[in-house]
């Protein structure tokens, strides 16, 4: 199958009127006609990643952060990232991300998130609706980031065992109040600092993210909201699974591979 036929497959699973205007996601490299016969899929893409795909042959390598960000001024062997994008192209090598619109997907990383940590009557964190009317009209839903959601009434450190298992983690990080039960929740999988405001205003118990930084914690513990840092790459990793099954279901014939490690890896000791 040609990597075209592939793209719009995918842009069925992650809709591109859900890219946020601020995020730069797609078909990002290569060419729309390479025949892929073997696929990478991972959620970032390094050196490490592509030494996997060029181990195992594949053609095109599909992952949910985009690999070019901002503007490239030039693309050479001087520096890391122009170094990696400039070995890709020369492998011919078609790489192509979902990011903010595989987010906020029905089926995406949030609800993804959210099944897996047990959520139920899910709906979103924060709409998008405001900020994307034209691109969003008459679509019939209402998509945004996170989402909140009811579990049963738990005590917080049983619930904390719980997510650590879901997960496969062994480390939590929690910011403020454990004494306590929960039942209301929130989550954002990946970085969701910047809706700590919009979990307190809904009331939760707990908020479930990553990335939360020193002052993000503060911030909720003056709110009086409990807080998890389960990591950004462990808040994410499920949506690698979905990706693989919705394109095995889609398409025959291909190979399809999930490199599951975190970039960059980690050790806690």
């Amino acid at each position: 199958m040609k990597a075209a036929n592939i793209i719009e497959i995918l842009d069925n699973l992650a809709p591109r009127y859900l890219i946020d205007k601020w995020d730069n996601t797609g078909f990002q490299i290569g060419d729309p006609e390479m025949k892929v016969e073997k696929i990478l899929i991972a959620l970032d893409l390094d050196r490490r990643v592509f030494k996997r795909a060029l181990d195992i042959n594949a053609q095109m390598i599909i992952t949910h952060h985009p690999i070019i960000f901002y503007p490239l001024k030039s693309i050479n062997k001087l520096s890391y990232k122009e170094s990696l994008i400039y070995d890709i192209i020369k492998e011919d090598i078609v790489v192509y991300n979902a990011h903010t619109n595989l987010d906020m997907a029905d089926g995406g990383v949030n609800d993804t998130l959210a099944k897996i940590l047990g959520l139920k009557n899910t709906r979103s964190l924060k709409s998008i609706y405001e900020e994307n009317p034209y691109e969003l009209a008459n679509k019939g839903k209402i998509f945004g980031y996170g989402r909140i959601g009811e579990i049963e009434e738990i005590y917080l450190d049983e619930y904390l065992e719980i997510i650590k298992e879901k997960l496969a983690i062994n480390h939590l990080i929690v910011y403020g109040n454990r004494d306590k039960k929960v039942k209301n929740i929130a989550l954002c999988g990946g970085s969701g600092s910047s809706f700590i405001k919009e979990a307190f205003s809904n009331e939760v118990d707990l908020y479930i993210t990553g990335d939360i930084k020193y002052h993000d914690a503060q911030y909720g513990d003056e709110l009086g909201l409990t807080i998890v840092d389960a990591g950004h790459f462990h808040t994410e990793k499920g949506i690698l699974p979905i990706i693989k099954e919705y394109l095995e279901k889609n398409i025959e014939n291909i190979e399809i591979e999930i490199y599951g490690e975190s970039s960059p890896p980690y050790t806690i000791v």
